[in-house]
Formats: structure tokens, sequence, C-alpha cells
């Protein structure tokens, strides 16, 4: 319809400009994701604090949108699921929560259309040996994948290397993204981290990296630099699992 409108209009395909102007952050922007991490992580630790054994995954999960919304979010949306539920992106129901359970979550909440998207993990009760284990293993893939995200660095470069930590401790090594950029309105643009992808990194780029397995879920967001990157969502100590009693 255009070409026949215009016949001399000159058109051709802007995404990857797009993709790589919206990928930059402002300074304001980067204020934006600031203030919607710290909110969404203060939600996290006050439902967190109210979990207890014999809750059922939809009620947790109402507190979390509800809480999210008190605190000023316009939108929320998420999932909360136990490690013995097998169905992770199937909707909350009424599975109810157990001493021993893993919680795994992965939330995003907007604030005047920017997100706060992070995954927090919860285990109610003592953590056994095991899990303390796993987690730590996974939060160490995690970590030195997030160091690695500097300005130059080559997408599929670090997806290999994340998916070579996994395939050393005998864990799936073969996952979709290992993380997204982030902006308003819409949690998950480009650049994804993906396999195969030549994306390379710029500073200013600001993304939720989630490298993880299974239910080991830990997810934060970083802003690229030429240095170590700057971690935006740092309220939140991840270092041990959340320990619900």
């Amino acid at each position: 319809m255009l070409r026949k409108a215009a016949p001399r209009l000159d058109l051709f395909d802007w995404t990857d400009q797009r993709d790589r102007v919206r990928g930059n952050k402002t300074d304001d922007e980067i204020q934006m994701l600031r203030r919607g991490a710290d909110l969404l992580d203060d939600a996290y630790l006050e439902v967190f604090q109210r979990i207890k054994p014999g809750d059922t995954e939809r009620t947790i999960h109402a507190d979390m949108m509800g809480t999210c919304l008190a605190k000023g979010f316009e939108w929320v949306h998420g999932i909360l699921n136990s490690h013995r539920n097998t169905v992770p992106y199937g909707g909350e129901s009424d599975f109810v929560i157990n001493r021993g359970d893993v919680i795994r979550t992965d939330y995003v909440a907007y604030l005047q259309s920017y997100p706060g998207h992070q995954s927090r993990t919860v285990i109610v009760g003592p953590p056994s040996a095991e899990q303390r284990r796993d987690y730590a293993i996974n939060l160490e893939v995690y970590r030195t994948t997030i160091d690695r995200c500097r300005a130059g660095a080559v997408v599929d470069d670090l997806y290999r290397y994340t998916m070579g930590e996994y395939k050393k401790h005998g864990w799936p090594s073969s996952h979709l993204l290992i993380g997204h950029g982030v902006g308003p309105w819409w949690h998950q643009q480009e650049p994804v981290l993906r396999k195969e992808s030549d994306v390379v990194l710029e500073e200013g780029m600001a993304l939720a990296l989630e490298p993880h397995v299974n239910y080991w879920h830990v997810q934060d967001m970083i802003l690229v630099q030429k240095g170590a990157p700057i971690l935006l969502s740092p309220k939140f100590n991840t270092d041990e699992p959340f320990i619900a009693e």
C-alpha cells in the first residue's frame, strides 16, 4: 500500500537499528529500572516472610501480585511454583507447599512502564545439604556469567560459556536463553542472550540475566559497562536462598 501510494518512497528494514537504539538506555531510564527493581525486591521480602507450610501456590502468588500493586506498580505478572510441581508455566494452582519445598519465582512488575524484573529462590524450612550445594552451583555459574557481560562481549560466546559450566556439573546444558534486554512496557527485548547470536554487548545496555536449571532460578538486572557490569537490583541478598520458617 505504501509503495502504491508513494512509488518513489525508499523503504528499508530498520529493525536492527531500532533494537540497537532501544537496547542502550539513558540515565533517566536506568533510574526508572532501579526504582522498579528496588520496589519489586521490597515486595519479595515482605511476601516471603509470610510463607508457611500449608499455603498453596495460588495464595502466595495472589499475595505477591497484591503486594506489588499496593506498592504502586501499575501491572505485574509472573510465576511461582514448588519444585514438586512439574508444570512450572502452567499457572499457579492449589498445589500445597510443604516443608522442604524449593519455591521458584519469576516476576515482572511495571512502574511507569519500566520493569522491575528479578527471580528469587525460597526454601521452606531448613535446607538440606544437597539443596545448599545445588543453589551454590547455580549461583556460581550465574555470577561468573554476569561478570562476563561487558562491552565488547559476543552473545554467543556468553551462551556457550554458561552451557559449558553447567555441563561440567552434569547439569542440562542446552537452554533457550540465558537472559535478555529490558525496557519500557515489555520486559523482554533485544539483545536476547541465546545460542548463535552475533550481537555484541554495548556500554549502556540493560539486561536481565537468568541462566538457571530447573527451579534454581536467580535473576537480576544489570547495566553493561566497559568493565564489570553494575547490578541494578542489589537490595535482595542472593548469597543464600531465602529460608521461610
